[in-house]
């Protein structure tokens, strides 16, 4: 995600593409950061859902494995769930499981 001017982005988007993937133009100087902001208030928000989903589903005596394959493959599914899940087991990438 980048601001700036057009003809600025266009000299500097080679560049960006090797710091990269992916190279979103979003308008004028301030505009990279404001959406990253907004990307990010969408992560912390899912990874709150995520994390009380587990908190109600443990109350309701559902596991850990159970809970995420229903919503891993459903209309739950989001990053904060199948990247980062907040309990061990289910994904073993995720820090939950580094102690």
């Amino acid at each position: 995600m980048c601001g700036g001017e057009a003809t600025a982005f266009a000299r500097a988007e080679t560049l960006l593409a090797a710091m990269g993937k992916r190279i979103v133009h979003c308008g004028p100087a301030g505009n990279g950061q404001a959406a990253k902001i907004c990307n990010n208030m969408i992560l912390g928000v899912s990874m709150i859902a995520v994390c009380e989903a587990f908190v109600l589903g443990e109350k309701l005596g559902l596991s850990h494995q159970a809970l995420f394959d229903v919503a891993s493959t459903s209309s739950g599914q989001c990053w904060s769930l199948t990247s980062y899940c907040p309990v061990p087991g289910p994904v073993p990438a995720s820090p939950a499981n580094r102690d």
